[in-house]
């Protein structure tokens, strides 16, 4: 079986003291993941900024290497750290799946985009609200 071909993105909300230290973190949190898995790293961008915006430099890097087929997993920190704005995201997980590309984040794992999954969450949600 072929190694799986990972990058590692990270991104922080504000230029602070201790962000590129955050930054730092992620990333050595993601490599130990990436090994863990058995996943070959074959890039790695971040960004500092606001995560309302899929425009940001780190991400594009990514996307590029993506749509040329360089890589086959983003591995991020937390979900946040991909975007805050859900409707932006989502779109964006979706353009990923697509393009045959796998997210994982270090603290759930691999993140199951499919529609049946999604909606099986809500289902369950709404059975537990009305219980």
């Amino acid at each position: 079986m072929e190694q799986k071909k990972a990058w590692i993105y990270c991104r922080v909300a504000h230029n602070g003291p201790d962000s590129a230290e955050i930054l730092e973190r992620q990333r050595h949190r993601l490599e130990s993941y990436a090994k863990e898995h058995g996943f070959e790293i074959v890039g790695v961008s971040s960004d500092i900024g606001c995560g309302l915006t899929m425009d940001r430099p780190g991400l594009l890097d990514f996307h590029a290497a993506a749509e040329d087929g360089d890589t086959d997993i983003l591995l991020i920190h937390s979900l946040t750290r991909l975007g805050r704005d859900t409707d932006k995201v989502t779109k964006y997980w979706h353009l990923l799946r697509n393009l045959g590309v796998s997210v994982h984040a270090a603290d759930c794992g691999e993140i199951d985009l499919s529609l049946d999954t999604m909606l099986r969450g809500i289902i369950e949600d709404m059975r537990k609200h009305f219980r």
